[in-house]
């Protein structure tokens, strides 16, 4: 069995969520060169059964809690299929793809450009949409997502690795429609972290702004999430950290001893 990582649920079944304020279009991390306009080559719009029962699951959810219905975007669609796809042939696990892409800038490239959530699941028995969805049905942050209120379209899309480390590769993108980010402006909000309230070459406790942060945008700190009885747990690289979320900041090269002691 896969050794677990910090995104690892149960055995070798992987997850990951982001919310919709985190990825507008083309807003990625500094330095990156993004694929060119339209680069979406091998994203299949169309759904399998599989991918067309998840659609319905999700929105059978959705519906048992009062919200609205998400309408098949064949953009997202797109750009889940070529996620997946390039996450079952390189075995990888991160939002942001083989092209240096994060979910916004991949919708765009997809003719999507209304500002992407995205979440993710992989594992060798995750073959079927009841498996992915109750995957995501049982992570708090995963849940989130799929009851979003302010969702209004989605693109799902599985694509399976032979000799992938997980076999199946799970991909929902989910977005708003041009009206509703206009009258939302979410793709609006601030992200990162007020940098004015950090003491350079120190241990520090910092709250991320509305807009999250990618951890690799925090040049010179890596990122830690609390967890109980005083253990501290290192963000990954490619992870997002959400709006309003407490973190503990290191200064790149220094050392957690043992999870608990800052040094």
């Amino acid at each position: 069995m896969t050794r677990p990582k910090l995104r690892v649920v149960l055995g070798s079944v992987l997850l990951a969520a982001v919310s919709l304020v985190f990825w507008s279009a083309h807003r990625g991390p500094a330095g990156v060169v993004h694929a060119s306009t339209g680069a979406c080559a091998g994203g299949d719009p169309s759904l399998d059964p599989e991918e067309s029962a998840l659609v319905a699951r999700i929105n059978e959810y959705r519906a048992q809690q009062g919200l609205r219905p998400l309408a098949v975007s064949e953009e997202l669609t797109q750009s889940a299929a070529w996620m997946a796809a390039d996450l079952s042939a390189r075995s990888a696990f991160d939002h942001v793809d083989s092209a240096g892409r994060d979910p916004g800038d991949r919708g765009a490239d997809c003719g999507y450009p209304f500002g992407v959530g995205e979440v993710l699941a992989a594992g060798t028995f995750a073959a079927s949409a009841g498996a992915a969805f109750q995957m995501w049905r049982d992570s708090s942050p995963h849940n989130a997502n799929l009851l979003n209120p302010a969702y209004a379209e989605v693109g799902v899309a599985r694509a399976y690795g032979a000799r992938s480390t997980y076999g199946w590769y799970w991909v929902a993108d989910f977005g708003l429609g041009a009206g509703d980010v206009v009258a939302a402006g979410l793709a609006l909000l601030p992200s990162g972290i007020e940098s004015a309230t950090l003491v350079p070459g120190a241990w520090n406790i910092a709250t991320v702004l509305p807009g999250g942060v990618l951890v690799r945008d925090l040049e010179g700190w890596t990122a830690w999430d609390e967890l109980p009885g005083g253990w501290w747990q290192e963000w990954e690289p490619g992870d997002v950290i959400p709006g309003g979320r407490e973190v503990g900041l290191l200064p790149l090269g220094q050392s957690m001893d043992l999870g608990r002691n800052p040094r």
